[in-house]
């Protein structure tokens, strides 16, 4: 290089230094840190009033049988290459909910609790695992109940069986609307 670019380059670093004299970096504890809204305990939960998504959920028994791959679109509700992807596992997952060893009960009170809070998040896809009923006496209980309860929720835009690495036929990707605020 030629003397008169180190020259200007001195005369940069001498400028910038006297711009600086008297600046102190920022403490680390001047940083602003959000906390995530807390999360309600099961038991809180339980205690508290009924949500609209407990209320929409009945607590009725199916008596048909549940098949082994579970799947549900609304009509016009997302994208083909969406579902595809839902199909196969991959988009992120944002939060996940497991309901097997829960009474009916208690999944049908987790499941509500957990689709209010993925409302209030922006959640939109989820994974809810039910179990494959190995432990029920004759046939799974809460499978077909999860079955029924996402069909009818309308938050729910579509589900599938998830893929083996994720629970296969005892866990289901659960596709949600977007929220109103998005």
């Amino acid at each position: 290089m030629n003397d008169e670019s180190d020259k200007d380059n001195e005369d940069d670093n001498d400028l910038f230094r006297q711009a600086m004299r008297g600046v102190a970096p920022l403490k680390p504890d001047n940083r602003v840190r959000h906390k995530p809204a807390p999360r309600k305990s099961p038991a809180q939960r339980a205690q508290s009033e009924p949500t609209i998504f407990e209320e929409r959920f009945t607590q009725a028994m199916l008596e048909q049988e549940c098949p082994d791959q579970l799947y549900f679109e609304r009509a016009g509700g997302a994208q083909k290459s969406v579902l595809k992807k839902l199909r196969t596992g991959k988009l992120n997952v944002d939060s996940t909910q497991d309901l097997h060893g829960l009474s009916v009960e208690e999944a049908r009170l987790q499941l509500a609790g957990f689709l209010e809070e993925c409302r209030q998040f922006g959640y939109r896809h989820v994974i809810i695992i039910h179990g494959k009923g190995f432990r029920s006496q004759s046939k799974p209980v809460i499978k077909p109940l999860v079955n029924r309860w996402l069909r009818q929720s309308d938050e729910v835009l579509a589900f599938c069986s998830a893929q083996p690495k994720d629970g296969g036929t005892g866990a289901v990707y659960v596709l949600l609307r977007r929220t109103r605020d998005e």
